[in-house]
C-alpha cells in the first residue's frame, strides 16, 4: 500500500505483470482453495483481473483471510485428513484436505515473494515480514 495507486497497474514484466493482476490471482486462489476444503467444486475464477481496484482487492483479501482463520480455528485431525474431490486444471482428483492446504501455503509464499519483488522494482518499500523460523522461535513452548 506504499505505492501510488497508478503503480498498482504498471506491468513489471514479472510473474503476472502488474501488482493488481498478481493480487487478484492470489486472492482468487485463496478463495477457491477455501471452497475446495469445504467440498465445493470450483472451476472458474471467483475474482477476475479486470474488476477490482486496490481497495476492493484489499477488502476481498481481508474477508477471505478471515474466513480462512475461522476455518483453521475449527480444524481438527479428522477434518485435516478428510478426502475431498476437486477439479484442478480441468482434471478431477481426490486429495486429502491437508494437501490442498499445503498447496495453498506454498502458492501464497511464492506469490508474496513475487509481489515483494514487484513492489521493490516499482520503487516502493516492501515491508519485511518476520521470517517463519523467527516466528517459530518467538512462539515456541
Amino acid at each position: 500500500m506504499t505505492l501510488p495507486e497508478s503503480a498498482f497497474y504498471v506491468d513489471t514484466g514479472y510473474s503476472w505483470g502488474a501488482l493488481q493482476a498478481e493480487c487478484v490471482h492470489v486472492v482468487d486462489v485463496m478463495s477457491r482453495s477455501l471452497q475446495r476444503v469445504h467440498g465445493i467444486k470450483s472451476t472458474s475464477a471467483v475474482v477476475t483481473i479486470d474488476e477490482p481496484a486496490r481497495a476492493q482487492i484489499r477488502e476481498i483479501w481481508d474477508a477471505v483471510e478471515a474466513q480462512w482463520q475461522t476455518y483453521f480455528a475449527a480444524l481438527d485431525d479428522q477434518a485435516f485428513q478428510r478426502e475431498i474431490d476437486i477439479i484442478y486444471r480441468d482434471t478431477a482428483m481426490t486429495t486429502p484436505v491437508w494437501q490442498t492446504i499445503f498447496h495453498f501455503f506454498n502458492h501464497n509464499t511464492l506469490h508474496r515473494a513475487e509481489m515483494r519483488q514487484m513492489v521493490a522494482a516499482l520503487g516502493g518499500a516492501a515491508n519485511p515480514d518476520m521470517p517463519f523460523s523467527d516466528y517459530c522461535l518467538a512462539n515456541s513452548r
